[in-house]
């Protein structure tokens, strides 16, 4: 039953991440014609990744399906010097479809946090074994941070407007990863103090009860 149960949470899970990247794809294929790599290297790991990942072969999939839905249409088309590439471009149906979805609500899914679950049972863990694991989470939302700083300075030099619609529209997409990591930060630093200060006073209180003091 918990097998069951644990396989449709991830078909449920595996079938919105492929829809969404269906979505994705369009709204790359909306401006301009892209090979498969393309959209992995110019668009999804140079625009999106704070938010969005996924790789060639899932892309490559999703162009197949998208094509045999007719809402993209591919092209041989010649490079010089090079083998000839496939590339797509959106169809009508393709459009109608995108816009269709970006003017839905789309219900925000449940937070789910595996580090989380590490915090919440890691009261077995040996006191420097728990910060390290709360140490490690915050070199790694850190160097999330300071990529996240590079790509916002790259925006901020790519000349586009601030008054552009689509450069704004990316913009803040970028400020809500950037307070994402900023928050995450600030209370794994709290937290990091607060066990840091429990581990400390630890052995002072066994030493209390062990000769039968009370330690308030």
């Amino acid at each position: 039953m918990f097998h069951h149960i644990l396989v449709l949470t991830y078909m449920r899970i595996k079938g919105r991440f492929q829809m969404s990247l269906e979505y994705a794809i369009l709204g790359f294929l909306s401006n301009e014609e892209l090979s498969g790599y393309d959209i992995k290297t110019r668009c999804v790991d140079e625009h999106v990744a704070h938010f969005w990942t996924a790789d060639q072969a899932q892309i490559y999939r999703t162009l197949e399906r998208l094509e045999k839905l007719r809402r993209v249409r591919s092209r041989s088309q010649r490079q010089k010097g090079k083998p000839d590439r496939k590339v797509f471009s959106i169809t009508q149906l393709g459009r109608e479809a995108l816009d269709e979805w970006l003017a839905t609500p789309h219900v925000i899914p449940p937070y789910r946090d595996p580090f989380l679950i590490q915090v919440y049972f890691g009261s077995g863990l040996p006191d420097g074994l728990l910060l390290g694991v709360l140490e490690n989470a915050r070199a790694t939302r850190q160097a999330r941070l300071e990529d996240l700083r590079a790509r916002v300075a790259r925006h901020s030099r790519s000349g586009q407007s601030a008054s552009d619609r689509s450069a704004m529209l990316a913009r803040l997409t970028l400020d809500a990863a950037l307070a994402e990591e900023r928050a995450a930060i600030d209370w794994l630093d709290d937290s990091i103090d607060t066990l840091a200060t429990l581990a400390d006073a630890e052995p002072q209180t066994r030493l209390f009860r062990s000769e039968g003091v009370n330690a308030t």
